[in-house]
């Protein structure tokens, strides 16, 4: 059951697979953020962008392709008794993560604004991804603040239902 409550979470990770993050602006807290340097960019899409149909296609098939891809640890990271995050054991598959600035041990705190503590966080964030103009990874590496943003650019029309 607990796998289930990953999920979600795991699929806004590796959504930003393949992709380079852009600069993130310093994130509030004690220590001064770190700031994530771009990679070289795809050549027809920016490096901190990621397509609409490819994050529909994603949706579509579901956070469970995912769970090969990243392993979190099984306890969530508390911090003065409140939960915190969630911290990554391990990043499968070397080139779907490359130019993506996350790894081993580092804590995710918050997707799209979502703490993702409970299984229903983390699914509203997933559907939110939908109609989100980005997707925005906000961790932790060595007790300092990270972010990942991830532009999310219109290549087809909105859905209807």
């Amino acid at each position: 059951m607990r796998l289930l409550s990953y999920a979600p979470l795991t699929f806004l990770l590796a959504a930003c697979g393949g992709a380079a993050p852009a600069p993130s602006a310093p994130l509030p807290g004690p220590r001064a953020a770190a700031v994530v340097t771009p990679k070289k960019p795809a050549a027809d899409l920016p490096s901190s962008s990621l397509r609409r149909s490819s994050v529909r296609a994603a949706l579509t098939a579901g956070p469970s392709i995912f769970l090969q891809r990243i392993a979190l640890d099984e306890r969530p990271v508390f911090l003065a008794g409140k939960f915190h995050g969630f911290r990554i054991a391990a990043l499968r598959g070397p080139d779907f993560w490359k130019g993506v600035d996350l790894a081993p041990g580092d804590v995710v705190t918050q997707v799209n604004g979502f703490p993702i503590e409970h299984p229903e966080e983390g699914l509203e964030a997933f559907r939110s991804l939908d109609v989100s103009s980005e997707l925005r990874v906000e961790y932790e590496r060595d007790g300092v603040p990270r972010e990942l943003r991830f532009t999310i650019i219109d290549d087809v029309p909105a859905q209807t239902s």
